[in-house]
């Protein structure tokens, strides 16, 4: 029986540890597995753990391959402990190569001691921050029907502030059809954000309708925030968005075609006039950049979406790409891709970054060379509050710099892609 619970042990070991370094599997439909490989890939420390009890188990009970198994679980899961601090340093050269030397001096000394003051690498640090913040949270508030859908948000608030606060509009991934607002451990970030000093907006968009229905959801959910900036004690000047996956191609698309008629809100204005849709800031975690990159499959969530495949209908699909609208002036912009993402490919973020560094718009680029498509959604793993370091940073930032003059050519025109 000894043998046994140290070969079992040793088995589970190498199994986690395997599957951090294995290619990604197939998150749509999200499957069990790709949910182990996902925990597994951003907390080595079970692999580590259960290792080392399978080593200890093993020599006691003189069960060799107990012993090796859990050598092999222990190997693979150091392997990410021992590159972090390479990417620690990669991240923060990108933050400064993007925001410029000397960023972090506009950020108030009172808002930077709420930071960490290092990339986190360890569990508890975030567990026990996420245990101490105390945050009020409104949830299902009615923002629009259109179509006679409604649609709601969540609303985070620091328990204590004083003046108006910087919003933050959080859009949700699901591949444009699934998902919904405060989904997985997402409400975690928003909470964390809140207590940060921020009002939060969880906002959902129909996962029902073509486009642009989505687009037109998040625009409204925008216009919904600063109309009703005085109830929730919102500066409404000062607005970023937050969006993964497919939320972040749709904060992409809200945040690069702000106040374009081409893609109107959807929802009537409250007051008179309608509300300008420029933001601040916007951070997008492994978000399509350009749909022209888009596999050509018919039974696809982006087929689906615009209606047929990129062959037959492409100027479709460069209107809903957000590379087509990248020209100066536009927000500054944080992107965040796992290297190891099959479901988004790292070339979205890479086509995007380098668009927008030679349209001279502040931008940076976070690469995880061990992360996959939900690189962020656990906030206490390995990645989590690595990531969260730099948001933190760069919304502080963005809503503390002074006010850039806006280029002449930095009207909304359509940059057509070219054909590839």
């Amino acid at each position: 029986m000894p043998k046994l619970m140290a070969t079992l042990l040793g088995a589970l070991s190498a199994a986690l540890g395997l599957l951090s370094i294995l290619p990604s599997f197939h998150v749509l439909p999200r499957s069990g597995l790709s949910w182990a490989q996902l925990v597994a890939t951003e907390n080595p420390g079970l692999g580590m753990v259960t290792g080392g009890g399978a080593i200890v188990r093993g020599l006691r009970a003189r069960s060799l391959r107990g012993a090796l198994l859990g050598l092999i679980g222990l190997a693979l899961g150091v392997r990410p402990l021992i590159r972090r601090k390479a990417v620690n340093r990669a991240m923060s050269d990108a933050m400064r190569e993007g925001l410029g030397l000397g960023w972090q001096g506009t950020i108030p000394e009172a808002v930077h001691r709420r930071f960490a003051q290092s990339h986190r690498t360890d569990l508890w640090g975030p567990i026990l921050y996420l245990l101490r913040i105390r945050v009020r949270e409104t949830r299902d508030v009615l923002f629009a029907a259109p179509d006679g859908h409604p649609l709601r948000v969540d609303i985070y608030q620091p328990e204590k502030h004083d003046g108006p606060l910087p919003a933050v509009v959080v859009v949700h991934g699901g591949a444009w059809f699934h998902g919904d607002k405060s989904t997985y451990a997402f409400g975690l970030h928003d909470r964390w954000l809140a207590a940060q000093g921020y009002v939060v907006f969880d906002v959902q968009y129909r996962t029902s309708g073509g486009w642009p229905a989505p687009l037109a959801d998040v625009k409204c959910a925008i216009r919904w925030v600063k109309q009703h900036a005085t109830r929730y004690g919102v500066d409404p000047q000062q607005v970023a968005l937050i969006g993964r996956s497919a939320g972040g191609h749709l904060a992409l698309m809200a945040a690069y075609t702000a106040n374009d008629p081409r893609f109107p809100a959807g929802c009537e204005s409250d007051g008179v006039g309608a509300p300008d849709e420029s933001v601040r800031a916007v951070v997008v975690s492994y978000a399509p950049a350009d749909l022209m990159l888009w596999p050509a499959e018919p039974d696809s969530a982006i087929a689906a979406l615009l209606g047929g495949l990129p062959g037959e209908i492409p100027e479709r699909y460069r209107e809903a790409s957000p590379i087509s609208y990248v020209r100066p002036g536009l927000p500054p912009t944080l992107i965040i891709h796992g290297q190891r993402d099959r479901l988004v490919p790292p070339v979205h973020s890479e086509q995007l970054f380098n668009h927008l560094r030679a349209a001279g718009v502040r931008s940076i680029l976070l690469r995880i060379p061990w992360g996959r498509h939900g690189v962020d959604s656990l906030i206490v793993g390995l990645t989590g509050p690595m990531i969260q370091y730099d948001v933190d940073r760069f919304l502080a930032w963005a809503f503390h710099r002074p006010p850039e003059p806006v280029p002449a050519t930095s009207s909304i025109t359509r940059q057509t892609a070219p054909d590839r």
